[in-house]
């Protein structure tokens, strides 16, 4: 099923897409709080009404877990670090355990706080899909909405079945606990800038932008070539130049339909014990939504010092959309590749 969703999952601001999972957080809400209602008849229902009842919690699970493999897909693409890497892996543990019956039998507080998580994670992407920015206050939102929601099931289920076990610290505190980490994790940087994602990143000894006569822009990227054993083990390898010289970088990043905001480029020098050093304020460009293969924009920086540099791509409140790093070499360039982006 994961593999199937790879296939099939594009573009994050697909309106077909938002309804479809918009739906699936719907009924899984919807099946929860019959399953629970189920639970305490004094009867099981009979006829088709029964049959249909047999397979609530495999249809529970499967809404559910289809969801969480787009999200996991989703925070993929927009991932950069180890950080992200940490809270993919645990994403991932998380679809596992949802296919496990240990983890099912749990009953439904497990299946509230996936149903918490999926509305956070949804709303994370769909707030600025309709807004056409990335801001802090759409993560804070949704989490809240995403607390809210399983405050919402527990009142409901309250009035539907007189159950004095379920109480607000069964019913509910688990899921605010969830909130308020995933929030820590949110302005730690460790959950990914959906749904901006970056669809390529290079170092280049020059960029140039250029029209043709139709009016479209271009870009004539210069490339030092790089040996064989850097194009594996170093993204981009060695920059041969001389101190005072410029390197570019160049990106392509992913944003959706309508979208109009800004990022940022932060470079960065390795000081040894002090670690990485920035140098200058970060560079803010605009960026605009709407192209598959991503916004296409670019900056430069004055290389002093030969040693380590490297270039962060940074959403307006920091999140890191993506990085690369390469060894300034001070020495006569060599031979350039040029391609017309």
């Amino acid at each position: 099923g994961f593999l199937f969703d790879v296939l099939l999952l594009h573009r994050i601001d697909s309106t077909p897409l938002l309804i479809h999972q918009g739906a699936y957080l719907v009924l899984a809400a919807a099946l929860i709080v019959w399953d629970y209602w189920l639970q305490f008849l004094p009867t099981p229902p009979q006829g088709f009404i029964g049959a249909i009842a047999q397979y609530r919690l495999w249809l529970m699970h499967f809404l559910l877990g289809t969801l969480l493999n787009a999200f996991l897909i989703f925070y993929f693409r927009a991932s950069s670090g180890i950080l992200a890497f940490s809270f993919l892996v645990a994403l991932a543990v998380l679809i596992v355990g949802n296919e496990l019956p240990h983890f099912r039998a749990k009953g439904p507080v497990v299946r509230i706080i996936l149903l918490s998580f999926s509305v956070t994670s949804y709303l994370a992407y769909l707030l600025p899909v309709l807004w056409g920015q990335l801001r802090t206050w759409q993560y804070a939102l949704a989490s809240i909405l995403g607390g809210a929601s399983t405050f919402l099931l527990w009142r409901l289920l309250h009035r539907l079945v007189n159950d004095s076990t379920w109480t607000f610290r069964r019913g509910v505190a688990p899921s605010l606990v969830l909130q308020a980490l995933l929030l820590a994790l949110y302005f730690a940087g460790v959950i990914p800038p959906v749904p901006l994602s970056l669809k390529h990143i290079g170092i280049y000894a020059n960029v140039t932008p250029t029209k043709d006569a139709n009016g479209n822009r271009h870009y004539e990227l210069s490339r030092q070539q790089a040996s064989t054993w850097h194009s594996w083990f170093d993204r981009d390898g060695t920059f041969v130049d001389r101190s005072g010289s410029r390197a570019y970088v160049y990106v392509r990043i992913f944003a959706p339909a309508a979208f109009s905001d800004a990022v940022r480029f932060a470079w960065e020098y390795e000081a040894g014990d002090r670690g990485w050093i920035a140098r200058g304020q970060p560079f803010a460009t605009t960026l605009t939504g709407g192209s598959e293969a991503g916004f296409r924009t670019f900056a430069y920086s004055t290389l002093g010092r030969p040693g380590q540099y490297r270039v962060r791509v940074l959403t307006m409140d920091d999140r890191e959309i993506g990085r690369t790093t390469f060894t300034f070499v001070e020495g006569d360039p060599p031979e350039k590749q040029m391609t017309i982006d």
